[in-house]
């Protein structure tokens, strides 16, 4: 039976939160290392092969690097809100809470989403002291001009990057896991893509629920996809400067970038996307949306156009569909084993995003001449 997508829990096991941390496995740990430092995060830790990153907020991690066999996404944490909420949602999973063995500590609870993720939720983790960074800076305008005898440095330095954001999973079922995220730990769909033509929901934006408290656009993104995969995760910057900033250090680095600078559309972040040595996508933000529990949920035909206002020129590689053996695998594996996975999704998503962005790129534009 195929899911229907609902945007919100009646009843949810519980309410997360935050996003609390992403682990990786890399072969090569130390360049792994190297490129995070680059990309603004601080060492917090080491132990048993593993490092722990942490932002300028008080946060012990939210990134763990380990020796892997292969590079891959290994799981990511989430933050409960209390050791009664943990305590509800192991009693309600059929789980046990476990006492954390690494650094940071608190305790926590493993759970695997419908597509077989490892999910760790985590209540108690250690908090460090916030670490020093500059001042956000002052823009002047014609209405306001708080910026005076004091001219803007260029500061050639990793982004002050102050937490993970958020993390965007690829799934072959879409309904089927939003939900699953949804009912057990009472994210809220800000924003929902649905296909121009049947209405269909294939992409969801999911926000923690904290009730009047304020909550980011999106902790969670899952995305329909042809393979079930990590898409990207998101860490916040301090400013605009700071995302443009970083994006020219890492590239002064010798790292890859992938996209940006620009302004998305659902979620108003400014934005800079970049590719770890292992070919995995990150990214820069800041200024991004932030609501409370009872904006409602809005809905939107997904395309090329709805990912951002201004930019670069999406990039051929960031929507990548072409056919390769894995992709193949992928699908075919799909189409035998999951319910809601079809043919006719696929290419209803595909003829949605041939559709240019910018229908004026490429096009020869000619100076007008005096008359």
């Amino acid at each position: 039976m195929i899911s229907e997508f609902q945007p919100r829990a009646c009843d949810p096991v519980i309410k997360i939160a935050d996003i609390a941390y992403l682990r990786f496995g890399r072969r090569d740990v130390a360049l792994a290392c190297r490129y995070f430092k680059d990309f603004g995060l601080i060492e917090s830790a080491r132990d048993n092969g593993r490092i722990y990153f942490r932002g300028i907020l008080p946060q012990h991690h939210c990134v763990i690097i380990e020796p892997a066999r292969h590079d891959s996404f290994l799981a990511m944490g989430l933050r409960a809100k209390s050791h009664d909420d943990l305590a509800h949602l192991a009693h309600a999973m059929q789980a046990t809470i476990q006492q954390s063995p690494e650094p940071g500590g608190g305790r926590r609870v493993e759970l695997v989403d419908p597509s077989g993720l490892r999910v760790e939720v985590v209540h108690g983790l250690q908090d460090l002291p916030t670490l020093p960074h500059r001042e956000a800076r002052l823009a002047n305008g014609p209405l306001a001009r708080p910026r005076i005898n004091r001219p803007q440095p260029i500061l050639a330095a990793p982004a002050d990057v102050f937490r993970l954001g958020h993390l965007v999973l690829q799934r072959q079922e879409f309904a089927r896991n939003a939900n699953w995220y949804i009912n057990t730990f009472g994210l809220i769909a800000s924003d929902v893509e649905v296909l121009p033509v049947s209405g269909e929901a294939v992409l969801t934006f999911l926000r923690c629920d904290r009730g009047a408290d304020l909550s980011d656009h999106h902790t969670i993104v899952i995305a329909a996809s042809p393979q079930d995969t990590y898409d990207h995760a998101a860490f916040e910057a301090l400013d605009l400067d700071s995302v443009a900033l970083g994006c020219e250090w890492l590239q002064h680095q010798g790292w890859v970038k992938s996209w940006g600078v620009g302004r998305h559309v659902l979620g108003s972040q400014l934005f800079s996307y970049h590719y770890d040595p292992s070919g995995f996508a990150v990214e820069h933000y800041t200024d991004g949306d932030l609501f409370d529990a009872d904006y409602p949920t809005r809905y939107h035909p997904t395309c090329k156009s709805g990912l951002y206002a201004w930019g670069p020129d999406l990039p051929a590689h960031f929507i990548d569909m072409r056919p390769s053996l894995t992709l193949i695998t992928a699908i075919i594996r799909g189409l035998r084993t999951r319910t809601e996975f079809s043919l006719k999704r696929l290419a209803a998503m595909k003829r949605a995003f041939d559709v240019p962005a910018r229908p004026w790129v490429g096009r020869r534009f000619q100076r007008p001449k005096a008359l």
